[in-house]
């Protein structure tokens, strides 16, 4: 075990807020890390992006972290995990953990039905990264993917709890009371802010879940196997954000229960 590479932080990247969630996951799970949390929020959303375009940012999100000396990068975004986890697998030093893998297996282990519903971006969506994956284990599950594009600028513009919030849920949900699901995937991030429009929307009996949990046990399993954890009494927690540093500041309270310092920086292209 090389103690001064265990000793390194954990980078985390998302288009915006949204990963926070999986942030908070982690530092439960390891308090003993480091984390550096990078929102790209110049660029956010990521969802209505090409293909091109999401990989791009994904890799400019990753080079900066990687000149940070990180151990592990984690992309707590699923548009980004949809299309650029493989490449930046590959091309990395480090280990990369994406969000769809932790998604896909909370999921599954929720569903009794095999009758399922993911809720995501347009790119996630369109990818068909979690339609694939649930067909290619499960080939008798009915997978019900939706696109929804206005939960994350929702979630941005903190109005979570605004009767907005529940219209445009049960606009886009609709279909849902009459698929007979049981369990319903927030494939974005952002999405747990708008839990309580989502669940309003959703007959009762109907899970929800959330990858964040699921990923951290994963970083957790990596971290244990390689030896790599961080031994230091108290991990401390960085935060960067590529624009609006105020609005992600307040929010971040949200997700977090305190207060953060944020830097602005600039990302290389």
């Amino acid at each position: 075990m090389n103690r001064t590479h265990a000793n390194r932080p954990i980078g985390i990247f998302d288009s915006g807020i949204g990963g926070l969630t999986v942030l908070r996951e982690i530092a439960r799970l390891l308090p003993r890390e480091d984390l550096i949390y990078l929102g790209d929020t110049a660029r956010f959303p990521y969802g209505s992006k090409s293909s091109h375009a999401i990989i791009q940012c994904a890799l400019e999100c990753a080079r900066f972290l990687m000149e940070q000396q990180i151990k592990m990068l984690i992309i707590a975004c699923n548009t980004a995990s949809a299309h650029a986890l493989e490449m930046l697998q590959e091309t990395l030093p480090v280990p990369v953990v994406g969000i769809i893998q932790p998604g896909f297996k909370v999921l599954m282990e929720t569903t009794r039905s095999q009758r399922v519903a993911i809720l995501a971006t347009q790119g996630t969506i369109a990818s068909n990264v979690y339609q694939n994956l649930i067909r290619q284990h499960y080939p008798m599950a009915c997978v019900f993917p939706i696109a929804c594009p206005l939960f994350a600028p929702l979630a941005e513009e903190h109005l979570f709890d605004h009767p907005a919030a529940d219209l445009i849920a049960a606009h886009y949900l609709q279909s849902l009371n009459t698929a007979n699901i049981d369990a319903v995937l927030l494939a974005c991030t952002h999405y747990p802010l708008l839990r309580n429009a989502i669940q309003k929307a959703l007959p009762p009996s109907v899970k929800i879940v959330e990858p964040a949990q699921s990923c951290a046990e994963q970083v957790r399993s990596w971290l244990t196997a390689s030896e790599m954890q961080n031994l230091q009494e108290q991990g401390r927690h960085q935060f960067l954000a590529t624009d609006h540093t105020e609005r992600f500041a307040a929010l971040a309270k949200t997700f977090l229960g305190r207060e953060i310092d944020l830097h602005r920086i600039v990302l290389q292209t």
